[in-house]
């Protein structure tokens, strides 16, 4: 990878976690975590780490942290559904 090339995915990171700096203040919760792994994603690709070896270390991880289940995000109504009055959530994949 050239120096350029680098210089070009780190500018791209800057932005991707400046706008999920923003995502966050906005309280727009997945589409922070939306910008968060792609920001992981260019990170693993600038530093040449392999899928394996990610998949490796998130395995050791979750073997050793405790997480736990968070709450629906408050963005994942459909436009308008506030206003209607309606409380349903969008199913979304996870």
């Amino acid at each position: 990878m050239t120096t350029e090339h680098k210089q070009q995915i780190l500018a791209l990171i800057e932005k991707l976690s400046n706008s999920a700096r923003l995502a966050q203040d906005l309280s727009l919760d997945d589409t922070e975590q939306l910008l968060a792994m792609a920001v992981l994603d260019l990170q693993t690709k600038l530093h040449s780490i392999s899928p394996q070896e990610l998949r490796s270390f998130t395995r050791t991880v979750a073997n050793v942290v405790e997480f736990k289940v968070r709450e629906p995000a408050n963005d994942t109504r459909p436009a308008g559904a506030a206003e209607s009055g309606q409380h349903e959530q969008m199913p979304f994949a996870r």
